[in-house]
C-alpha cells in the first residue's frame, strides 16, 4: 500500500511539472514564506474553478492535500482519482461525526509537516471573492498548532457553469477548466501574510471559539487586502519586462524571478 502511494505521488508530481510548463503563473509575495513549504501549514484560497488546486501547487511548489466535498467520493471512478491522483480527503458539509476521521488524519499530517489545502467557503465562487469563511481551517490550525496562509488566485479561465446542462456537474467544470487554461499566461497567485496559531493550546471551549474567531477575522482582512491590491494592480497594469523568461515569476523590485529547476510538489 505504501509503495502504491509513492507511485501515485510520483505520477502526480510528473503531471504537475508538465502542466506547469503549459501555463504561466505570476506569484506575488514570495518573501512572505519560504517555498516550497517544508513545515506544517494550511493553505486557504478562493475557489474560482476546478483548476485552482493544480495552480496553487505549481505556484507554491508544494504538494498539498486538499479537503474536498465527500459527495465526490461516492463514485468509485471519481473517488479513485480524487484520492490517489488529486491527494484529496473527504469532508461532509457542516459539522458532524462524518468528518472526525478526516480531521484527525489532517491534524496528524500537519504535525508531521504536510500541507493541507482548504477552500473556506466549501464551494465554487466564480466571482473570485470569499463571501464567507467557515471554521474548518481555523479549527485545524488551532489543534495542529500550524499557521494558515491566505492565497488569492486570479486570471484563470472558468469552465462552463455547473448544471447549465443536466450532465454538467462541478467535476466536468473542473475538467474543462484544466484543459481550457492550457497556454494561459495571465494567471496570478498572490500570497498573504501567514496567520499564526495561538502560542498555547486553548484550555476551554470559550478560548477555542475566540481563537477560531481571531483567525477567521484576520483571514477576512487578508483576503480583502489581497483583493484590493489585485484590483489596483489591474487598474495600473504595466508591460511585463521579461514575459518569456519564466513559467513562474514574481514582482519583487520589478525583477523577474525564474522557477527553480527542481521544484518539489
Amino acid at each position: 500500500m505504501r509503495q502504491e502511494k509513492v507511485v501515485w505521488a510520483k505520477i502526480k508530481q510528473a503531471l504537475l511539472r508538465i502542466y506547469g510548463l503549459l501555463i504561466r503563473v505570476r506569484v506575488i509575495g514570495w518573501e512572505k514564506i519560504a517555498l516550497p513549504v517544508r513545515s506544517g501549514c494550511i493553505i486557504v484560497a478562493n475557489h474560482l474553478t476546478g483548476a485552482d488546486s493544480l495552480v496553487i501547487q505549481i505556484a507554491l511548489r508544494t504538494r498539498i492535500f486538499f479537503l474536498a466535498w465527500a459527495r465526490w467520493f461516492h463514485s468509485r471512478f471519481v473517488g479513485f482519482w480524487m484520492k490517489n491522483l488529486c491527494d484529496t480527503m473527504p469532508v461532509v458539509k457542516g459539522a458532524g461525526p462524518g468528518n472526525i476521521a478526516t480531521l484527525r488524519k489532517s491534524i496528524e499530517m500537519l504535525k508531521e509537516g504536510a500541507t493541507i489545502g482548504v477552500y473556506p467557503e466549501g464551494e465554487l465562487n466564480r466571482t473570485g471573492n470569499i463571501d464567507r469563511i467557515h471554521n474548518g481551517a481555523a479549527w485545524l490550525a488551532v489543534h495542529a498548532g500550524v499557521p494558515v496562509l491566505p492565497v488569492f488566485i486570479s486570471g484563470l479561465k472558468l469552465g462552463p457553469e455547473p448544471y447549465s446542462q443536466p450532465w454538467l456537474n462541478e467535476a466536468w467544470e473542473g475538467f474543462f477548466s484544466v484543459v481550457g487554461n492550457i497556454l494561459n499566461r495571465d494567471i496570478t497567485v498572490m500570497i498573504g501574510e501567514p496567520v499564526l496559531p495561538p502560542r498555547n493550546p486553548p484550555e476551554s471551549g470559550m478560548e477555542l471559539k475566540e481563537e477560531i474567531q481571531r483567525i477567521n477575522q484576520e483571514l477576512t482582512r487578508q483576503f480583502q487586502l489581497l483583493r484590493t491590491t489585485h484590483n489596483q494592480r489591474n487598474s495600473h497594469a504595466r508591460i511585463d519586462p521579461c514575459p518569456n523568461r519564466a513559467k513562474i515569476t514574481s514582482d519583487e523590485n520589478s525583477n523577474c524571478r525564474t522557477k527553480p529547476p527542481h521544484a518539489n510538489y
